[in-house]
């Protein structure tokens, strides 16, 4: 009989949302259980929406020690916990719960998640010029990432400006970057643009095949160093593709996924996950996605 590497001291921690059954995050997580010895094990929590507050207190009663929230919980849970971070403060919204004697604190780690994939890449924005498309979910990760890590100026584009400007408004409120919104025209005659980052859909689903910034000329225009896509499927955008052509150092959001998740773990268990090993992690669970989508 084979033994399971789950035993009663095993620690618990979990994904809650609606649906849940798409997650890729147990299979991350479990991975890491699995190379870092550590005894835990990371199920997913299917919680309908009005039932937040009873998932939040049952977690605590369980002993849960950790869990992520997805869609369409990440602003709704923010009414049951006991205190937030900074990050997910100036977002709006969470994704990470850690237990603690008071209950849950709540982080967002996309933040650090999109960081490590930048800085992981040898690329630092501290006093750049960054372009950050879209104004939604992603968005507002990406543009709270580029203030926490010193970016000289931001530019929020959105195909509805006022969406941009709005987001734009939120983040001076936590930030002293320097912030400004524009419309999808108006991004595409920016110049002297260290960083672009896509947190558009275009380039995803029936927009495969376009890119937020219509052509390689466009995004040539604009003088950027790095491209980063937080779209995954496909693995390389349009966008991607014509960052790749120009000699651009193209980052796609799989490794904002993964990082996201390792932020969580040092999170939770109050560790440093060195680069080597997540880099390691990365290309292994990388190799897993790509043949789950054959």
């Amino acid at each position: 009989m084979t033994e399971s590497r789950i035993k009663g001291s095993s620690k618990v921690l979990g994904v809650m949302g609606c649906p849940i059954e798409h997650s890729f995050s147990p299979t991350i997580h479990n991975t890491i259980a699995v190379n870092s010895g550590e005894n835990f094990v990371y199920v997913p929590f299917r919680v309908e929406r009005g039932n937040v507050g009873e998932a939040v207190s049952g977690a605590a009663a369980l002993g849960i020690v950790g869990l992520n929230v997805t869609v369409p919980h990440k602003v709704e849970v923010m009414k049951y916990l006991c205190d937030v971070d900074k990050a997910a403060q100036a977002i709006g919204a969470v994704n990470t719960l850690k237990l603690t004697e008071k209950g849950y604190v709540g982080y967002n780690t996309d933040v650090i998640g999109v960081g490590y994939s930048l800085e992981r890449s040898g690329v630092d924005i501290k006093g750049k010029k960054v372009l950050l498309l879209g104004a939604g979910g992603a968005a507002n990760a990406c543009a709270a990432m580029a203030c926490e890590k010193g970016a000289a100026e931001l530019i929020i584009a959105n195909r509805t400006k006022e969406k941009a400007q709005a987001l734009a408004e939120r983040m001076k409120e936590h930030y002293a970057c320097k912030i400004s919104a524009a419309d999808m025209d108006e991004a595409r005659e920016t110049e002297n643009i260290f960083l672009v980052m896509n947190a558009t859909t275009v380039g995803f689903g029936d927009k495969v095949g376009s890119s937020p910034l219509q052509d390689k000329q466009t995004l040539l225009k604009t003088g950027a160093k790095v491209v980063f896509d937080a779209i995954y499927t496909p693995w390389e955008t349009k966008l991607l593709q014509d960052a790749s052509e120009l000699g651009l150092k193209a980052i796609n959001g799989f490794d904002m996924l993964i990082y996201q998740a390792v932020a969580a773990e040092e999170i939770w268990f109050d560790k440093s996950i060195g680069k080597d090993e997540a880099e390691a992690l990365k290309n292994e669970l990388a190799e897993h996605y790509r043949n789950e989508q054959l």
